[in-house]
């Protein structure tokens, strides 16, 4: 059995039967059951810094109160949606490599894809990854902070999310999975441990450098949300690695698709947009096979 949570602070685009229920931020649905303030108050009040993360970390909640009998949930947002099939168009949007672009007013298939399940001896449906020629450390002080990225992994540590090991796996890793623990369809029992440990460090990040955070642009501010992405990618990476042996199926890996409307194209918001597009830009043959 799955269970669908779209994360989104308006209407989604995407269609209703493409989800169970709206894990839903700001003002959007505010007497919800399923309204951020309803499932962790903290992060209710954290969303000027951690913006659409704020949802992903209240999972763990609300999987309790509303998918305990589950076996996989599936996350998207009011617009992404990983799919198994490619769909659609290619992305022309700067900075999101292999994304698809739908417009559901010409799409046949909408009442086809309501309900995705993983294929026959898999668990997971993410995004491909990506190859970092340097490392994620370095791709994310090319686009960000070093420094918060530094912070964050030193405070896995000091929670035991991570050892010093892993930590510097996880700062030295070539491969990143977009979306990370954000967005697809995991095993219930996998996303509950992982988004519980992310969780845990994200609260303590902004618990101790909320401050600096909030001297930042309307990018940059958002760092939480792209650190636990990271930390999302290398904890589903290392899993996967572990449980196939580094022979990992083809068919987990899905396309992330972004809905337009009529005629228009994805561009990303004002507040997605990196400060450098450099290090996401590597030609499809670098792209993790």
């Amino acid at each position: 059995m799955i269970h669908r949570f779209c994360i989104s602070h308006v209407k989604p685009l995407l269609p209703e039967s493409w989800y169970d229920g709206c894990i839903a931020l700001g003002d959007f649905q505010s007497g919800s059951e399923l309204h951020i303030r309803q499932l962790d108050r903290f992060w209710h009040d954290a969303r000027p810094l951690a913006h659409g993360a704020a949802g992903t970390y209240v999972l763990p909640i609300a999987v309790e109160r509303f998918a305990n009998s589950a076996d996989l949930i599936e996350i998207s947002s009011h617009r992404k949606r990983l799919l198994p099939v490619p769909v659609g168009v290619d992305s022309q949007s700067f900075g999101y490599p292999a994304v698809r672009e739908l417009t559901l007013e010409s799409f046949e298939k909408e009442t086809e894809l309501s309900v995705l399940t993983p294929r026959s001896g898999v668990e997971f449906l993410v995004a491909h990854p990506l190859y970092f020629e340097n490392s994620l450390v370095g791709q994310y002080a090319t686009a960000h902070h070093r420094k918060d990225i530094l912070d964050y992994a030193s405070l896995a540590v000091e929670l035991g999310v991570l050892d010093k090991g892993s930590a510097s796996k996880f700062l030295s890793a070539r491969h990143f999975i977009p979306g990370g623990a954000q967005l697809g369809i995991y095993p219930k029992s996998w996303l509950l441990d992982a988004t519980s440990a992310i969780e845990l460090v994200s609260r303590q990040f902004l618990q101790r450098y909320s401050r600096r955070l909030e001297k930042y642009d309307i990018y940059q501010i958002r760092a939480v949300g792209f650190l636990s992405e990271r930390l999302g990618s290398f904890l589903l990476l290392s899993h996967l690695i572990e449980r196939y042996s580094n022979k990992v199926p083809v068919d987990i890996f899905g396309y992330m698709t972004v809905i337009v409307e009529g005629n228009s194209r994805y561009s990303i918001a004002l507040s997605d947009q990196p400060r450098k597009w450099s290090s996401w830009l590597y030609p499809k043959s670098k792209r993790a096979k």
